[in-house]
């Protein structure tokens, strides 16, 4: 007998017509009513509305749900906003260890100086200034391998070599394998060294300080700690831990996925982007900057 999962009564009076007509028996047609039965499903399934379901928020008429929370009854004025960074991330409210430690690493990262993401914030800024989201996306979207962002890279490469459920790490062994890896493919390891900082990166050095305070310092700053020292021997000198490599540890420590170990970067840089935007605003200093490009440029055109 045909399976009563069949809503639709003109398809299932269609498909007996085509076994009756077909005058199918025994085997032959148990196999032809299973079929039918499947490819319908799946077209069912196909016709079907698809489901979109999020477990971070949704907006009613009378209120805003985050997580769980009534955003105006039970959030705003009663967590901070390392608090919520939380919440949205993880899906729960820190810790007060957790909640330090995260404010640090959001923290770390506002401001370096003029360097080029912010000064691409400012020419943007001056060029639209109807359009402060533009400069901001400018200054984050310079957040890659070579400046801002290594650290999700640097993340990967700890969590490759060092999977989650690992016990006892051989971290001498792992870290040559590392550096071997590296050294072999004549790539530069992300989170290690800086050219500024050649002495040590002071921020990296802020970090695991709170993370050993907060027992956030797990086997991931450990592995990091370990690829700083035996590279350090190998080229006899120091190659320090940077601020991004500390953050990509320090990330997984905490449970964080590989992958949004940037996440911490671009909050903190945000923030810095548009404290450049603000004194922009007072102080603008864009037409300089362009002025100083335009005195040292040199034109050699080339004709080939």
């Amino acid at each position: 007998m045909l399976s009563t999962s069949f809503s639709n009564q003109r398809i299932l009076r269609t498909k007996i017509r085509e076994i009756n007509q077909a005058r199918l028996t025994g085997a032959t047609r148990l196999a032809y009513i299973q079929t039918s039965e499947f490819n319908f499903m799946e077209d069912r399934k196909m016709t079907e509305p698809a489901k979109v379901v999020t477990g971070i928020g949704k907006a009613e008429l009378h209120r805003i749900l985050v997580r769980g929370y009534d955003l105006n009854k039970e959030l705003v004025g009663k967590i901070t906003f390392t608090d919520m960074t939380s919440l949205i991330l993880r899906g729960r409210l820190p810790t007060a260890n957790e909640a330090r430690m995260l404010d640090a690493l959001m923290i770390i990262l506002v401001e370096h100086g003029m360097v080029s993401h912010v000064i691409a914030a400012r020419l943007i800024y001056h060029c639209a200034p109807e359009a402060m989201q533009a400069a901001v996306a400018a200054a984050l979207c310079g957040a890659g391998s070579v400046h801002l962002g290594s650290s999700e890279w640097s993340a990967k490469m700890l969590v490759d070599a060092l999977p989650a459920d690992t016990q006892n790490p051989a971290y001498d062994e792992i870290a040559t394998k590392i550096i071997d890896d590296y050294s072999a493919r004549k790539q530069r390891m992300p989170g290690i060294g800086h050219r500024t900082h050649a002495e040590g990166d002071p921020r990296a050095e802020t970090l695991f300080n709170i993370a050993k305070d907060t027992g956030v310092y797990g086997k991931y700053c450990e592995l990091i700690q370990h690829l700083s020292k035996l590279s350090s021997e190998r080229r006899k000198r120091l190659i320090p831990v940077n601020v991004t490599g500390a953050i990509a540890a320090i990330a997984l420590d905490m449970g964080y996925p590989w992958q949004i170990s940037k996440a911490f970067a671009l909050i903190g840089r945000t923030l810095g982007a548009i404290g450049h935007i603000a004194e922009e605003i007072k102080n603008p200093m864009a037409t300089q900057i362009d002025a100083a490009v335009k005195q040292a440029l040199i034109y050699e055109p080339v004709r080939t």
